[in-house]
């Protein structure tokens, strides 16, 4: 699930639609990723390889709809012993959200359903909320919450995940940020000591991380983030990881 990495979400951090504007707002990118990593997760990345990413935003007065979609290195039918196949090989999330201003902060509420190709029980829905306000002119604060709707093979209703992040533009062409995650792991489900594994761990620290990006070129940029891991809802620790990315807006 694209769960967040996306250094990059820019869907889920989609920014707030005046009120007063009553045309049809299109934007998108295309990323490329030496690894994918979903939320923390360096011990198993989602895509071991050079992932292909792409997102796609429509945004009308404040409500909005997304779609975010990645390369995997893996498909689920494997998992359930047939032959792997690369159509099988990739995640969907169609994202729906809604963007309104209080004050000085921007609310952002969500619903995101995740889909994998030929998977059983795979198929998520998670809903969230965003929060983020400018502290200075160059320095924006973002938090946010989500939690998963009902019980799949990869989490529990109620998994729930929380962010906290600080961007600040260093000049006009490169921005750095910083970013810690938390999540708080239900030890019951449909799945649980099944397809899902033993929880060991119910409130863990999943990870932190440092980035920059640059704008090299007019809608061309180069990103670095380096992660320092946590631990899974299995108590694992993960490995410290850097990864390095380029992407096209349009």
């Amino acid at each position: 699930m694209q769960r967040i990495t996306p250094i990059l979400f820019c869907i889920f951090g989609a920014p707030a639609y005046a009120e007063e504007d009553k045309k049809i707002n299109v934007s998108g990118q295309i990323d490329l990723v030496s690894k994918y990593i979903s939320r923390g997760l360096t011990n198993n990345p989602e895509d071991d390889n050079l992932a292909v990413q792409l997102t796609l935003n429509a945004g009308y007065e404040n409500f909005y709809i997304g779609y975010w979609g990645s390369t995997l290195d893996y498909s689920f039918p494997e998992f359930e012993g047939h032959k792997r196949k690369r159509k099988d090989q990739f995640e969907h999330d169609f994202i729906l959200g809604y963007n309104k201003k209080f004050g000085d902060w921007n609310w952002n509420v969500w619903s995101a359903t995740y889909y994998y190709s030929g998977g059983k029980h795979t198929t998520s829905n998670e809903l969230g909320l965003t929060l983020n306000r400018d502290l200075t002119d160059k320095t924006q604060l973002t938090t946010s919450v989500s939690t998963y709707l009902y019980d799949v093979a990869y989490a529990n209703q109620g998994d729930t995940f929380m962010t906290l992040q600080l961007d600040h533009q260093l000049n006009d062409r490169l921005q750095a940020r910083v970013k810690t995650t938390a999540s708080y792991f239900q030890d019951h489900g449909k799945y649980e000591g099944k397809e899902l594994g033993n929880t060991e761990k119910n409130l863990a620290f999943r990870y932190a991380s440092l980035g920059l990006n640059y704008e090299f070129y007019k809608n061309f940029k180069v990103s670095g983030e380096y992660i320092f891991g946590g631990y899974d809802r299995y108590d694992d620790k993960q490995r410290n990881l850097g990864i390095v990315g380029l992407t096209y807006q349009f």
